[in-house]
C-alpha cells in the first residue's frame, strides 16, 4: 500500500509540473523569441559586461548602458537596411529588366570582335538565356522581392514592442544573469542528469562559435562586398551586399554574386580596369574573410564543432524556427 501511495505522488508530481510548465510555456508563447534572442545576446556580450561592470562598480548602469548599446547598435543600421533594400533592390531588377528589354546590348569590345560576338549569340540561342524568358522571370522576382521587403518592414513596425520587450529582457538578464545560471544549473541536472559538468559551457561555445563563426563572419563578407560594389561602380552595392550575406552561409556562395557584378560590368561598357579591380576584390578580399576568418572564429573555442553540423543546423534551424533558427539549429 505504501509503494502504491508513493508512486501515485510521484505520478502526481510529474503529472502537475509537466501541468505547470505546459501552461508557463503557453503564457510565455508570445515572448518566447524575444526573451530567447536576449538570452543570446546576454550570453554573448556577457565578458565584456563583466569587465566593464567590474571597472565601474556600478551593475545597473552598466546593465543600462549595454543596453541602450544593444538597441540602437541594432535597431537604427537594422531600419537604414531595410529602407535601403527596398530601394536598391526594387532598382536591380528594374535595370536589369530595363537591359534585357533594351535587347541586352554588348559593350563595344565584343560587338567588335566578329568571333565573340558569334559566340555570345550561341549562348543567347540556349532556351533558359531567351530575353523574354529572363524579362519575365525578372519581373516575377522582382514583384517577390518587394513583396517580402514590404512583408517584413510591416513585421518589423508590428514588432516594435517585441523588441522593446527583448531589450528590458537584456537588461534584466544583465543584472540578474548570475543568479538566473545558477537556476539553470540546478535544472539541467535534474533534466539531463547524466550530463558533464560543462554540459551549459559547451552550449555556450556552440552559441558563441555561431554568433561569431557564422553570422560574424555572413556580415564582414557583406559589408566587405558591399564596399567593393560601390568602389568599383556596380549598382544597388547594399542589396547585393546583403545577398553576400544570405548566401555566406552556403559554401562559395559569395563568389557568384562578386563573379556576376564583374561580369555585369564587363557587359555594361565599363572601364576594363573596374572589372578586373572588381574581379580582385572578390578574390582577394570577400572570399578570404570566408576562407580565413570563419574557420578561426569556429575553432577559437575549446569545443570542436564540425562544419557540416553547424550546415545543417543553421539552414534546418532557418527552416524550422525562422531567423532564431540561425542560434537554436546547431545548438540543438
Amino acid at each position: 500500500m505504501t509503494d502504491q501511495i508513493r508512486a501515485g505522488h510521484l505520478v502526481a508530481r510529474v503529472g502537475g509540473g509537466v501541468v505547470l510548465v505546459g501552461a508557463s510555456l503557453l503564457v510565455l508563447r508570445p515572448f518566447l523569441v524575444p526573451i530567447a534572442w536576449a538570452a543570446i545576446v546576454a550570453y554573448v556580450t556577457w565578458p565584456a559586461y563583466m569587465a566593464v561592470c567590474q571597472r565601474l562598480g556600478r551593475p545597473r548602469l552598466t546593465a543600462a548602458l549595454f543596453t541602450l548599446a544593444v538597441a540602437l547598435g541594432v535597431g537604427i543600421p537594422l531600419a537604414w537596411l531595410l529602407v535601403a533594400l527596398a530601394n536598391q533592390g526594387t532598382q536591380l531588377v528594374t535595370t536589369l529588366v530595363e537591359w534585357v528589354n533594351a535587347g541586352t546590348p554588348l559593350p563595344a569590345f565584343i560587338s567588335d570582335r566578329p568571333w565573340m560576338l558569334e559566340r555570345w549569340h550561341d549562348v543567347r540561342a540556349l532556351p533558359f538565356l531567351d530575353p523574354a524568358e529572363i524579362a519575365k522571370w525578372a519581373a516575377g522576382f522582382g514583384s517577390r522581392v518587394s513583396g517580402n521587403l514590404v512583408d517584413l518592414a510591416g513585421g518589423i513596425a508590428r514588432n516594435v514592442f517585441a523588441f522593446a520587450l527583448m531589450c528590458v529582457t537584456l537588461f534584466v538578464f544583465y543584472t540578474d544573469g548570475s543568479d538566473l545560471v545558477q537556476h539553470t544549473r540546478r535544472v539541467a541536472r535534474v533534466i539531463f542528469p547524466n550530463a558533464p559538468e560543462s554540459f551549459l559551457e559547451n552550449i555556450g561555445h556552440v552559441v558563441r562559435a555561431v554568433v561569431f563563426g557564422l553570422l560574424g563572419t555572413a556580415i564582414v563578407q557583406g559589408v566587405v562586398a558591399a564596399t567593393g560594389f560601390a568602389i568599383f561602380g556596380v549598382p544597388s552595392p547594399v542589396a547585393l551586399g546583403a545577398l553576400t550575406t544570405a548566401l555566406s552561409f552556403l559554401p562559395g556562395g559569395p563568389v557568384f554574386v562578386w563573379t556576376g557584378a564583374t561580369v555585369w560590368l564587363i557587359a555594361t561598357g565599363s572601364a576594363w580596369y573596374m572589372a578586373l579591380g572588381m574581379a580582385l576584390w572578390g578574390a582577394g578580399f570577400v572570399s578570404s574573410v570566408d576562407n580565413v576568418l570563419r574557420p578561426i572564429l569556429i575553432s577559437s573555442g575549446p569545443v570542436r564543432i564540425p562544419f557540416l553540423i553547424l550546415l545543417f543546423g543553421v539552414i534546418g534551424g532557418l527552416g524550422a524556427f525562422g531567423v532564431l533558427g540561425l542560434i537554436l539549429g546547431p545548438v540543438l
